[in-house]
């Protein structure tokens, strides 16, 4: 199911309610694809995979410029905040109406510690592992709309397609519920003209000069697990989101030689990417 005029309303009413802390968040997830595609010139061969949640990196420490709080302008909105997990735990803020559901992601500094960390008074956010790719790494786009129900009008920050692919290929392993998505959001962004392969992989490899070695040895060992020279279960993991017009079996051929063409350009020049 692809996304609705319902998820974008939930989303643009939400980005309204943002709007203030604009340049100091990045959005991520399943948002992604869909604002490059309809406001990043990004074209897409494909139909979109429907996503309600709203995912938001953050800073670990959110600087106070006198602004309210994240999480009272959310709670002002009409927001209903929930403890995610034990105690101590990161926060979800919900609207019943347009359904939606807003979560912020933070990185993870040393070894695995607490599950979130207080990043604003009220706002604990989860903290995971290579979420700071997607921090350093953005483009500016400008969501412009103007309807009977909505107008906006806000620059948002989004991880460039190459760092959103590099942070999704890392993570890959530890979300077994969500990795058919986050493989055809992949597969959805490389293939959207042969150029952005291209380009993806040459920043891909820039990119990774940036972090330690080994995030370039398992992110395209990670994509291997996945895409090997035959067989593997990445072709029906994208396959079970796609409802294009292509027949199943064919379209698995096809994400299966995207994949490869992604990691035999990223094996390519390998001392470029550790």
């Amino acid at each position: 199911m692809e996304v609705n005029e319902t998820d974008l309303l939930a989303f643009y009413k939400a980005l309204n309610v943002l709007k203030p802390y604009a340049g100091q968040i990045v959005l991520v997830g399943g948002w992604v694809p869909v604002i490059y595609r309809k406001y990043g010139n990004v074209r897409s061969r494909h139909p979109s995979v429907r996503t309600t949640d709203i995912d938001i990196a953050v800073p670990r420490g959110i600087p106070d410029t006198g602004l309210p709080t994240l999480d009272s302008l959310l709670i002002e909105a009409g927001y209903k905040m929930e403890i995610v997990g034990s105690y101590g735990g990161a926060v979800k803020y919900e609207l019943m109406t347009p359904p939606s559901e807003i979560e912020f992601i933070t990185p993870e500094i040393g070894r695995s510690g607490k599950p979130s960390v207080l990043v604003q008074n009220g706002l604990r956010a989860q903290a995971l592992r290579y979420v700071e790719i997607l921090l350093d790494n953005t483009r500016q786009i400008t969501i412009q709309e103007s309807t009977a129900t909505i107008k906006i009008s806000v620059v948002v920050k989004v991880p460039s397609p190459a760092a959103f692919i590099f942070q999704k290929s890392l993570t890959l392993p530890d979300r077994r519920a969500k990795q058919a998505k986050d493989l055809y959001y992949i597969f959805d962004l490389i293939d959207s003209t042969s150029q952005m392969m291209g380009d993806v992989i040459t920043e891909m490899k820039y990119i990774q000069t940036k972090y330690p070695r080994s995030w370039a040895r398992r992110c395209t060992s990670n994509l291997e697990k996945y895409f090997p020279e035959t067989g593997g279960e990445g072709p029906v993991l994208v396959g079970s989101q796609y409802t294009g017009g292509m027949p199943v079996e064919t379209f698995r051929n096809y994400a299966h030689r995207v994949f490869r063409n992604l990691i035999t350009g990223l094996k390519q020049g390998g001392d470029a990417i550790g």
